[in-house]
């Protein structure tokens, strides 16, 4: 029998990472940065790209609790925070534009330019980007044990794994979807991401104002 509240744990992970992760928003920058690239120097890129937000997201999930006792911060802070940040996402998505949080038109250009696009701005903040982290860090933190912690990376894993493969058939997907589709479907995932970034929310003030409303009574 499964711990309570693990499913809905591992399904909040997965919706979340995966609408603010968005691949299909990725798809059209990856397409560009490695315009006249080889097929094998495209996948490479990809595979690097993967790599880098994977590093990215493990590193804050393990070290979030840490960051959070360095500089005082309780979770419930973070979670409230991170809530506003994500819905400000969510709203750009309902709009769909490209969040400016991920990569601005100048760090896009700046990308062109260099040699290995899958680091920097592919990996991240494309793929990976301020949105995710936070996310990352509030579920890590709600999370009890090793087995939720487990659900996370796995959750992580399929999300990482989906971008790549939406990534490598980049041109199929858009021309499949086309322009109007992709924005639907961005669309669909913002709000999604609106009602996760509510719910964080109204989890950390609830947690916030339970004691005190405990204390007063």
């Amino acid at each position: 029998m499964l711990p309570e509240g693990l499913t809905t744990f591992a399904l909040l992970s997965f919706t979340s990472l995966f609408a603010i992760t968005n691949p299909l928003v990725a798809a059209p920058l990856y397409l560009a940065l490695t315009e006249g690239h080889s097929p094998e120097e495209k996948l490479r890129t990809l595979r690097l790209a993967v790599a880098t937000g994977a590093v990215v997201l493990v590193a804050f999930a393990l070290l979030g609790g840490a960051i959070f006792q360095f500089f005082g911060i309780t979770i419930h802070a973070f979670r409230i925070a991170g809530g506003i940040i994500i819905f400000g996402i969510a709203m750009e998505m309902l709009q769909a534009k490209r969040s400016r949080l991920k990569a601005t038109s100048e760090e896009e250009a700046e990308g062109m330019e260099k040699e290995e696009v899958g680091i920097t701005p592919l990996g991240v903040p494309m793929i990976v980007g301020p949105g995710a982290i936070t996310a990352v860090m509030v579920l890590a933190g709600d999370a009890p044990g090793v087995l939720h912690m487990a659900v996370l990376f796995g959750a992580m894993t399929v999300v990482l794994g989906s971008i790549y493969l939406v990534l490598r058939a980049g041109p199929l997907v858009t021309d499949v979807l086309g322009q109007t589709g992709v924005n639907v479907l961005t669309r669909i995932m913002g709000l999604l991401l609106a009602v996760v970034a509510v719910q964080f929310v109204v989890d950390g003030v609830q947690a916030v104002l339970t004691p005190m409303l405990a204390g007063g009574g």
